[in-house]
C-alpha cells in the first residue's frame, strides 16, 4: 500500500529513510537500546516502514494509518491517542468484536496465527520498501509467542488469578469464530494476555494480542 503512495510523496525524504544519514541516526539511536543483531535489525525496518507512513499519512485513512505506526503506539502515542481503559472495559470490548470477525479478516487472524505457530521462513523483500532492512526474517515468531504465553501462565498462577485467568481465555474461545480457521485458540490466548496486561511487560501483552491487530488494533479496544 505503501509502495504506491511514496511515488507522490517528497523523494528527498523517502531516500533520507530508505537510506543515509536519518537511517544511520536511527540506527545508532536503536543500537544504544537493544544489543541482539536480529532484533536491532527489525526494530530499524519497523521504525522505516512507520517513518514512511508519516510522509503519506495525508493520504491514509486513520484506520490504515493506526496499523501501520501500531509497533510504536504504545511507547510513542500517535494522533487521536487515548489512554487506555481500565482491564475489564478492555476485555469486553474484545469480546464484542470476536463473534464480528468474518472474511477478509478472518482469514487474516488465521494467517498471522500460523505464522506464531510455526518455523520463519526467508522472505524476499523488493522495491522501494525493499531497501528496508532483513533482520526480520532471522527472528522466529513463534518462539517469541510461546515464551510470551508461557509467561502469563506462570505470571497468573504465581499471582494467584489462575481461575480468573482461565475463565478470561473461556469466554474469549467461546465468542470466537467456530468455523474451521483456526482462531479460537488464538482468541483465548489475547484475552489472557489483556486480562493480565498490569504485571506484564507491555511488549508480551502486544505480542499475544498479534493476531488481531489488524483487524482490530489493540489500542481501539476502548
Amino acid at each position: 500500500m505503501l509502495e504506491g503512495l511514496l511515488a507522490n510523496a517528497d523523494q528527498a525524504m523517502v531516500n533520507a529513510f530508505t537510506g543515509g544519514f536519518r537511517v544511520a541516526q536511527t540506527q545508532v539511536a536503536i543500537n544504544r537500546a537493544i544489543t541482539e543483531p536480529a532484533a536491532a535489525a527489525a526494530a530499524l525496518e519497523s521504525a522505516q516502514i512507520v517513518a514512511l507512513a508519516i510522509l503519506v499519512r495525508e493520504q491514509l485513512e486513520p484506520a490504515q494509518f493506526d496499523v501501520i505506526y501500531r509497533p510504536f503506539a504504545t511507547i510513542l502515542p500517535g494522533p487521536g491517542h487515548q489512554p487506555m481503559p481500565p482491564v475489564d472495559r478492555q476485555i469486553a470490548a474484545f469480546l464484542r468484536v470476536l463473534p464480528t470477525l468474518t472474511g477478509p479478516a478472518e482469514a487474516e487472524i488465521a494467517a498471522v496465527a500460523r505464522v506464531l505457530s510455526e518455523l520463519p521462513k526467508p522472505v524476499a523483500q523488493t522495491g522501494a520498501l525493499g531497501a528496508v532492512g532483513m533482520g526480520a526474517a532471522t527472528l522466529n515468531p513463534a518462539a517469541n509467542y510461546a515464551g510470551a504465553w508461557k509467561e502469563v501462565i506462570a505470571t497468573a498462577n504465581q499471582s494467584g488469578r489462575t481461575h480468573s485467568f482461565r475463565a478470561m481465555q473461556d469466554s474469549a474461545e467461546q465468542a470466537a469464530p467456530h468455523d474451521g480457521l483456526g482462531i479460537v485458540g488464538f482468541a483465548g490466548v489475547a484475552a489472557g494476555g489483556i486480562f493480565m496486561r498490569d504485571v506484564l511487560p507491555i511488549e508480551k501483552v502486544l505480542l499475544l494480542y498479534e493476531p488481531f491487530a489488524a483487524a482490530v488494533p489493540y489500542e481501539s479496544l476502548q
